[in-house]
């Protein structure tokens, strides 16, 4: 009775949808941004911010929307006295020396002008969230580096996340979407027409798919109210990325001949070289081949792929053998420098792939990335780590 409940769900979600057609055409609708598989990459955001901010970039805008921008934080800066400019101030400079850097001691953006003693710093949000105290930091930062500045602090975010450091102007997506509209307005007949329809794709992806209100944003929420069931059972059953990466990563190794897949999981791909199979397989509670050394893929939504050269359980003897052979080449075994460990010990461990990539870029785009990076690390150090360990029992 649920099997067929649920396919009578899913039948009348695909049937006679009309606001799914309606999603479908706005999907369609070429958008440039939406094409490039920008809509939720911060750093491709904090790009064209960049862009857009810069006087002296090829949109021939001069500091329009930088002064608007900037007029616009002032005035909703609530901090009083200290120096901080005015939106009267920011009104009567000009910024044509404006440097806009971006990931400057990993600040998103920052904007500096040496004629005006005047930094502003943008930390941008689009799916992630503050995090530690970054804010705090790149304020401490930019304090130090430019004491006698006039500094403007902005915490830019879709929904209105409230800053951890009351020093920062709150700034949303929804206020930048009616920032571009002046600009759009105030600009259309006075620049080229490129760079307006360039700007206005990137104001109509806003519209659809990032601000609060957006037209996506409320064909969605009908859509699962009417199918709330199958959805449900679509996501449910939606393709894993990360269980992916660890597919694709099994295949790699199962391909290359001088390669052995060990056990792997959705987290983990354990792997050794035939050239280290000599090893004696005294192993004891970790995986059923009794292998004591072993390479291991760490797949994780938060730092990516990185691979690891990982000493497990078992024998003690070959342990310390494996251990002193580690040991005497720190340069190499970046993590041997530590003490052996009774059960597990991690060696070495380097980045595959960072977890922006891993967020950002689709299958499709991953694949071809995790061969590439599989055969840089293969060349380079595990070529040097296998000819080090050849030594074991010698």
């Amino acid at each position: 009775m649920e099997i067929s409940s649920d396919l009578e769900a899913l039948r009348d979600f695909i049937c006679d949808n009309s606001d799914l057609e309606r999603l479908e055409d706005i999907v369609d609708d070429f958008n440039v941004f939406s094409a490039l598989d920008i809509v939720k990459s911060e750093v491709r955001h904090s790009a064209f911010l960049a862009w857009l901010l810069n006087p002296s970039a090829s949109h021939g805008l001069g500091d329009y929307f930088l002064s608007s921008f900037l007029k616009d934080i002032a005035s909703k800066n609530s901090i009083d006295g200290e120096g901080n400019p005015s939106v009267f101030d920011i009104d009567s400079w000009r910024f044509e020396d404006a440097e806009i850097l971006r990931e400057w001691r990993n600040i998103d953006i920052l904007i500096k002008s040496e004629v005006h003693k005047l930094t502003c710093v943008v930390e941008n949000k689009i799916q992630s969230q503050e995090h530690g105290d970054q804010l705090q930091r790149y304020k401490e930062t930019i304090k130090s580096e430019y004491p006698d500045h006039h500094l403007l602090l902005v915490f830019l975010t879709v929904d209105g996340d409230i800053p951890s450091d009351n020093e920062y102007v709150g700034y949303t997506y929804s206020d930048l979407v009616k920032l571009i509209e002046r600009l759009i307005s105030a600009k259309k007949d006075k620049v080229g027409t490129e760079v307006i329809s360039f700007i206005s794709h990137y104001l109509e992806m806003l519209r659809r798919y990032i601000v609060e209100d957006s037209e996506i944003h409320q064909i969605c929420k009908q859509i699962y109210q009417e199918h709330k069931r199958a959805l449900d059972l679509i996501f449910e059953y939606r393709p894993d990325k990360l269980a992916e990466i660890s597919d694709c990563l099994v295949e790699l190794i199962s391909q290359d001949p001088q390669l052995i897949v060990d056990s792997s999981g959705k987290a983990w791909v354990r792997f050794t070289s035939s050239e280290l199979d000599f090893i004696p397989k005294e192993g004891q509670g970790w995986v059923d081949s009794n292998r004591i050394l072993l390479f291991v893929f760490n797949v994780n939504e938060k730092v990516g792929v990185n691979v690891a050269v990982l000493i497990g359980p078992g024998s003690q003897e070959i342990r310390k053998e494996l251990y002193s052979i580690m040991n005497a080449n720190q340069g190499l075994f970046n993590r041997a420098k530590y003490k052996l460990t009774p059960q597990w010990f991690t060696a070495y461990t380097r980045s595959i792939v960072s977890a922006k990539e891993v967020q950002e870029i689709d299958m499709a785009e991953l694949q071809p990335l995790l061969a590439e990076r599989l055969n840089t690390f293969k060349d380079d150090d595990l070529l040097r780590i296998v000819e080090e360990l050849k030594r074991f029992g010698k």
